[in-house]
């Protein structure tokens, strides 16, 4: 192949990769809106009346790590601890978004009780979402631990 083509073939790589980027982070800010996190937050705070603060921040938050975890700048040279603090703060604040995610999921499908009503559970409901929650707990360990070495 010539260079030109070569070229060309970077640049319309290049569009359908920033057009696909693009599809995926609407349609997931869209997803998150349409669960109602953001709304079910705010209504938890009484703070209704910052709700478009509140998405712009989540769709700001998201264009940032996304250019982070692309660029991945080194934040030692602010001093030797800074890199290790924002990576707890930022990993602080993921953990408190998927949970979130998880809670609105569960929420909106209303798994455990049309669960609980078919295996026509009576007694034990809360050790059986303590159970599941330890489990989760457990499986992340093990993944962190075994796999992520």
């Amino acid at each position: 192949m010539s260079p030109v083509t070569v070229v060309i073939n970077k640049i319309l790589l290049g569009w359908v990769a920033f057009g696909a980027g693009f599809a995926v982070a609407g349609g997931f800010i869209a997803f998150i809106s349409l669960i109602g996190i953001v709304t079910r937050l705010a209504g938890i705070t009484k703070t209704a009346d910052h709700i478009p603060v509140y998405e712009n921040s989540m769709a700001m938050g998201i264009l940032l790590f996304n250019l982070l975890s692309l660029y991945q700048p080194v934040f030692s040279w602010i001093f030797p601890t800074a890199g290790y603090s924002i990576i707890y703060l930022s990993s602080l604040f993921t953990g408190i978004f998927a949970g979130c995610l998880a809670g609105a999921l569960a929420e909106v499908v209303n798994i455990i009780p049309i669960f609980s009503r078919r295996v026509k559970l009576r007694k034990g409901f809360p050790y059986m979402v303590k159970a599941a929650a330890l489990g989760k707990c457990i499986g992340c360990l093990i993944q962190f631990y075994l796999f992520n070495l």
